[in-house]
């Protein structure tokens, strides 16, 4: 192909892109198919221990003591880590380095790990993670939108529990709501969401003989964890190796730090190879979740059926810890009028810390939530001007030549008039109406 795109033929373009269309086999397919894919969590190495984790069991208190020693007394365990084991500065995020690989001082949520074990076997691993004693004072939990943004309220990090405020503005919102002939109303909720990969987070670590720490995890994103492992453990980045194992599923949640750290603390202690590999139950309770989000919107469109405004908040809980829930929520936020054309708009967006399960990435990214909110808007006006819904979202989709809610101008890649078009035409082809909603008695 040429080096030069302006070039091109044809018959070059059409065979870049010849594979279009098409049913493409995976290259892993088979393997995954027959089962021959090795997984972290079916990894065996010479000499392994194994790694447990005692978690918090309650979402905010003040730790006091931590008491390890009948734990390891256990037959089989080698190590037992709490915080102060930690040789780097305890300290990993996304965005914010706001969580700690071992609780100190405080429990911010129950997905918190306060102790780590490494021991011949699991079940010596079990026991002695049982025999932890954690003495704490229970503090005041955070786990409604109201109770983040309530002044009096104890702060889960020295920030405060607001973490960011965006907002969104175009045109003027006085003027959209004074030209709407129909105006509906509505707050939304949407709830928090696991990923539930079929593969459990798993890592498996051990010191070379040059004294590398590798790491074998089925990570998103290797290189970033390097950044999150080396300082969290003491290490120069030179020596940090992460190899990315499959990934038995990660839609977002393997984006962030899972068993990478704690497993690296094991083997750097031990200096023999640690595996570690959550239960289902451990994966449910302490790695990120889709954002659950309340909504607030109100939104107009004139006699015509053109849209006028959106005004609108959205409350994004984004956990003990922000991993990526800043970029998550401000996103839903610049996509709250969905791919419609809306000449005036207030959106405001809340980052909030509470004492709930971290949330982080998830597919869609924040626009799967703002959807909820918007396509109800669209289908309640179009009810109330006695429109199709589809013919009311076929008036107020972008199109070529518009401009988003943030003055991003659409060019070729705008595709929802095609798609609204194609709606149309197979349900025209099919004699598909729309019934609409009979009035509540």
């Amino acid at each position: 192909m040429s080096e030069d795109p302006s070039t091109e033929t044809a018959e070059e373009t059409r065979g870049a892109y010849s594979w279009i269309g098409k049913n493409v086999t995976k290259p892993d397919a088979l393997e995954k198919a027959l089962g021959a894919t090795e997984y972290v969590g079916d990894m065996v190495v010479p000499g392994m221990l194994h790694g447990k984790i005692l978690w918090a069991d309650t979402p905010h208190a003040v730790i006091k003591r931590i008491d390890t020693e009948e734990a390891a007394r256990v037959p089989g365990v080698h190590a037992v880590l709490t915080a102060a084991d930690v040789p780097g500065s305890n300290r990993f995020g996304l965005a914010v380095l706001d969580q700690c690989a071992l609780a100190e001082e405080r429990v911010r949520s129950v997905g918190d790990a306060v102790a780590l074990v490494a021991a011949e076997d699991e079940e010596a691993a079990e026991e002695a993670v049982a025999k932890i004693r954690v003495h704490k004072e229970h503090l005041r939990p955070i786990l409604t939108y109201a109770d983040a943004l309530d002044p009096d309220a104890p702060k889960i990090h020295d920030g405060g529990n607001v973490f960011q405020h965006t907002t969104v503005r175009k045109g003027d919102l006085d003027k959209g709501i004074r030209e709407s002939a129909a105006i509906v109303e509505n707050a939304y909720h949407t709830h928090r969401m696991d990923h539930v990969p079929m593969e459990p987070e798993a890592g498996l670590a051990y010191v070379d003989p040059s004294g590398v720490l590798n790491i074998l995890v089925g990570t998103q994103y290797p290189y970033r964890d390097r950044r999150q492992i080396a300082p969290a453990l003491g290490l120069p980045m030179n020596k940090v190796r992460v190899i990315q194992a499959p990934i038995g599923g990660g839609f977002g949640r393997k984006d962030d730090i899972t068993a990478e750290i704690h497993v690296g603390l094991l083997a750097l202690k031990t200096r023999r190879p640690v595996r570690l590999v959550y239960t289902r139950e451990e994966s449910l309770v302490a790695n990120t979740k889709r954002h659950p989000m309340a909504m607030n919107f109100r939104t107009g469109a004139g006699a015509d059926g053109r849209l006028t405004f959106l005004d609108g908040d959205i409350y994004g809980d984004t956990g003990a810890g922000v991993s990526l829930g800043a970029y998550v929520i401000k996103k839903a936020g610049i996509h709250a009028t969905g791919p419609y054309d809306v000449p005036n708009i207030r959106v405001d967006t809340y980052t909030l810390y509470t004492n709930n399960l971290t949330s982080g990435a998830m597919r869609g990214f924040g626009v799967m939530q703002a959807a909820v909110a918007h396509e109800s808007q669209m289908d309640q006006l179009a009810h109330k001007l006695g429109m199709s819904p589809l013919e009311f979202r076929l008036k107020n989709c972008l199109k070529p030549g518009l401009a988003s809610s943030t003055g991003q101008l659409m060019n070729e890649g705008c595709g929802i008039e095609a798609t609204l078009r194609r709606i149309k035409d197979y349900m025209s082809a099919r004699d598909l109406r729309f019934k609409r909603p009979e009035a509540a008695s």
